[in-house]
């Protein structure tokens, strides 16, 4: 018998450690106690880039690791015999990072329909992983999803959840939250005092007169923000620039902290200037579903000549990086990628 993980049912957004992400682990526990009955639903977790597909799979792991069999892949595959073992009693089949099973060329979706024949005939429980841009882009061409009837796309993190997940990392009270919002900053209602001019009596009097911010009101009757900890207010900015994506909060996490101290004006918010024509933005396209390609599969999926130039100005733009020859979404970068994406209708 699969050997499970209890519940805490005070928060299934938390389990044994996994913040975040506990009511996806008691979808999947309950698939595996399924299976252990012999019903078998394969299993597809899809998120976007750093958003705790690799969390959540090496906890999957752990629950049944006698009967795990796993396949990670951190690049396109190019063959068969990297992916596909011969038939074995039934067992849990953990592959990571589908989306490295496709190119998006002539015959470049041959493993990927292997793979999933194999899926629907054989005995084996399928847990994989896909890149959310993939694997819209997939169902769209192949409706992959019917391959999969539990379907798990990975929800944001709440501001309470990224300051449990980051904090987990020190120990009690070993980071200094300070608050610096400024008296001005706080203030609703300004005075001041305009000047008006009676021709009658060809003199300038000045009526005092006040101005309200209501932005700053409504932040206040709706969310009292006078009353939070400095702390509930850094993670709040810090969702908000992240998009609840954790692996996004972290890099916002290192970059605002000034150990052990951290104030709401040190939070960094990153601004890019995207400026790519409809090629530029195809290919910036290609890394973020791809999360890890290179200049000759970039080559051999667009034809485009210019590659070299056009990798060039992604990386001084700030939205790529390169390791190794393969190019990745810079994790700062991803919610400014995403948004000119959709601006330029080259996702949905």
């Amino acid at each position: 018998m699969v050997q499970g993980i209890e519940m805490d049912t005070a928060d299934k957004r938390s389990s044994e450690g996994i913040i975040g992400l506990g009511d996806e682990i008691e979808r999947i526990q309950k698939a595996l106690t399924d299976f252990e009955s012999g019903q078998k639903l394969d299993i597809a977790i899809i998120s976007e880039p750093f958003a705790g597909r690799t969390t959540l799979i090496t906890a999957t792991e752990k629950m049944a690791a006698h009967k795990v069999t796993k396949r990670s892949f951190s690049s396109i595959v190019k063959n068969k015999e990297e992916l596909l073992s011969p038939e074995q009693p039934p067992r849990i089949m953990i592959i990571d990072n589908c989306h490295f099973l496709y190119l998006r060329t002539i015959g470049g979706f041959d493993l990927l329909e292997d793979f999933l024949k194999s899926v629907v005939s054989s005995n084996n429980l399928f847990i994989t992983t896909w890149n959310l841009y993939s694997w819209n882009y997939l169902d769209e061409v192949l409706n992959i999803g019917q391959f999969f009837p539990i379907q798990l796309k990975l929800p944001k993190f709440t501001p309470g959840e990224l300051k449990e997940l980051i904090l987990s990392g020190y120990k009690e009270n070993e980071v200094e939250f300070i608050g610096d919002v400024t008296a001005e900053e706080k203030r609703v209602i300004t005075f001041v005092r305009y000047p008006v001019t009676l021709k009658q009596r060809e003199k300038t009097i000045t009526i005092p007169l006040f101005t309200i911010n209501f932005n700053r009101l409504r932040f206040r009757l709706s969310r009292k923000e006078e009353e939070k900890k400095a702390e509930d207010i850094i993670f709040e900015m810090i969702n908000r620039v992240s998009n609840g994506n954790p692996g996004v909060a972290k890099v916002t996490w290192a970059k605002s902290l000034e150990y052990p101290t951290i104030k709401p004006s040190y939070v960094w918010e990153p601004s890019f200037k995207i400026e790519l024509d409809y090629t530029e933005s195809f290919i910036l396209y290609l890394i973020l579903s791809m999360e890890s390609i290179n200049k000759e599969e970039v080559v051999e999926i667009t034809g485009e000549m210019k590659v070299d130039k056009i990798l060039y100005r992604l990386a001084q733009q700030g939205l790529i990086t390169v390791d190794h020859g393969y190019y990745k979404i810079r994790p700062e970068a991803l919610n400014s990628v995403v948004t000119h994406l959709k601006k330029s209708r080259v996702i949905w």
